[in-house]
């Protein structure tokens, strides 16, 4: 009897979202700093490894309802002590603890092939991670080095950084000549990469959520997540940033981009694990992903 096949990221994600009829992505992305106080007296004399499973592992029980991915960036845990030691043991633990739902890794690593040829180990094979995101500036090299059966492969395109608009808005001519913004041209390429190297099936971009443009005008832009749709389909799935603390607009988001399940999880971080600092700090971290998760369902969102 043929062994079952290992399910693909994208396929993973797709099933969950039809599971708990949520979009939200959960970022997992600590700070010492605001560690709730509850857990600083718990664990006076612990290390931080210790620490920090502790409080990511209670976020993510309190938000596994509502969750259809957990993305945890890579640089809020490298940067502590043992750091990279906790974000192993969290993978883990959702792993064991919740295994239907995907882990990606927000590392945007892009570099020479067999350097991230370093990277594919160090996170898929090392970390345990569905997925991961890349910076294609270096070229095809960036992806092809990451590609692995199943994975989630992801190219930053339109980032939710307002600083990002002079790189990525610069007017660039097209293959035949036509006027395209640099970041348009960086969606098509990764599409093309990814059908040439067999991965389409689970690559995406990173798209940012709708937001106010220009600041402070009350006009909401979503143009680039329509544009986007149209030029790459529903071939690839898009990692929305943008939400939360940093102010995106989420009914224009899931107009502009949601094509069914599978096809967008749109991310929050901050504004969910840092909800609470008191002896709630879980239960709020629920309830804002709650919250989240039923304002993308009233835009229309469902699954």
């Amino acid at each position: 009897m043929e062994e079952e096949m290992e399910k693909g990221f994208r396929e993973m994600l797709t099933e969950r979202q039809k599971k708990v009829n949520s979009l939200v992505c959960v970022g997992l992305d600590p700070l010492i700093e605001k560690l709730p106080s509850l857990l600083g007296e718990k664990h006076r004399s612990s290390s931080i490894s210790v620490i920090l499973h502790d409080w990511m592992g209670s976020i993510i029980d309190a938000t596994a309802p509502y969750a259809c991915m957990y993305k945890p960036q890579s640089a809020h845990w490298e940067a502590v002590w043992e750091g990279r030691e906790a974000l192993q043991q969290v993978i883990l633990y959702i792993k064991s603890k919740h295994p239907d739902i995907p882990v990606f890794l927000d590392c945007k690593r892009g570099d020479i092939d067999r350097t991230q040829e370093r990277y594919a180990v160090a996170h898929f094979d090392m970390d345990g991670v569905d997925g991961m995101n890349f910076s294609p500036y270096m070229g095809k090299d960036c992806m092809k080095s990451l590609v692995r059966p199943g994975k989630a492969v992801v190219g930053l395109c339109y980032t939710s950084n307002p600083a990002a608009r002079e790189i990525q808005d610069l007017p660039i001519k097209d293959d035949i000549g036509h006027d395209e913004k640099l970041w348009e041209i960086i969606a098509v390429k990764i599409l093309k990469w990814s059908i040439g190297l067999g991965a389409v099936e689970n690559a995406g971009l990173v798209m940012a959520a709708a937001y106010e443009n220009p600041k402070g005008s009350g006009t909401v832009y979503s143009q680039h997540l329509k544009r986007c749709r149209e030029l790459v389909g529903d071939q690839l799935w898009f990692l929305i940033p943008g939400i939360g603390t940093q102010g995106g607009y989420i009914a224009e988001t899931v107009k502009a981009a949601f094509s069914g399940p599978g096809s967008i999880a749109i991310n929050s971080s901050s504004d969910i694990i840092f909800a609470s600092k008191g002896e709630d700090f879980a239960e709020a971290a629920g309830k804002k992903a709650e919250q989240l998760r039923d304002q993308i369902r009233e835009a229309g969102g469902n699954c």
